[in-house]
């Protein structure tokens, strides 16, 4: 994310606009010591050390998938 930068004067409502948008990217960021929901349609890609990327998902048996990509 680029943010403008500052206009010469303060201006109450270019910095509510500013905060709003620094509001928003922060949801959007994982944060520490919180759970990660993926929900229906995201994926998880891990790379293995030789560089093969793989999707892991869940069946609706709770069976774990992994698929090479």
């Amino acid at each position: 994310m680029r943010l403008p930068d500052p206009g010469a004067r303060y201006v109450q409502t270019e910095e509510a606009r500013r905060n709003r948008e620094i509001e928003l990217a922060d949801t959007r960021n994982l944060k520490r010591q919180q759970d990660i929901e993926l929900v229906s349609g995201m994926r998880l890609i891990m790379t293995s050390p030789n560089g093969t990327r793989y999707t892991i998902t869940v069946s609706n048996a709770a069976a774990i998938v992994v698929t090479a990509l």
